[in-house]
Formats: C-alpha cells, sequence, structure tokens
C-alpha cells in the first residue's frame, strides 16, 4: 500500500473515533456545531448539492441525540 493511501486511511480512521469520542462526550456541543454548519450550508444562494448536504447534516429537532430531559447524568446537554 502507497504512504499516500496509508496516511489517508489513517486519518479518516483517527477522525471517526474522534467524532464518536465527542458524540459521547459532549453531545449538546456536538449537536450544536452540526447545526450550524448544515445552516451554513443551506444557505442562499447554495447549489442544489451544497444545499442537500445541509439537509443530510441538519441534526433531529430536541436536542442532542440519546439526552433526556432533565437528566443530568452527563452534563453533556449544557
Amino acid at each position: 500500500m502507497s504512504p499516500l493511501l496509508q496516511m489517508f486511511v489513517v486519518t479518516a480512521v483517527v477522525l471517526f473515533a474522534a467524532a464518536s469520542v465527542l458524540r459521547r462526550i459532549a453531545p449538546g456541543r456536538v449537536w450544536q456545531w452540526q447545526a450550524r454548519l448544515s445552516f451554513a450550508l443551506e444557505r442562499a444562494p447554495a447549489p442544489s448539492w451544497r444545499a442537500r448536504l445541509g439537509r443530510r447534516l441538519r441534526p433531529p429537532i430536541g436536542g442532542a441525540p440519546g439526552c433526556a430531559v432533565g437528566c443530568a447524568s452527563c452534563n453533556g446537554c449544557r
């Protein structure tokens, strides 16, 4: 395997792992970042491909997934 391809694969794995850890540690913050990115991609005048990507990245309404109302067990909803 070429060194460039190896570097790409390792970088992708590390980014995926970091995103997974962030979602577990700070789900509220990740939800905010995802919402901001989605809004920025959908802003007019956006090409159709960029608006579609923004709609796919839009987080679910109602807060971070996995956070119950008043759970206060992880403090990640703040």
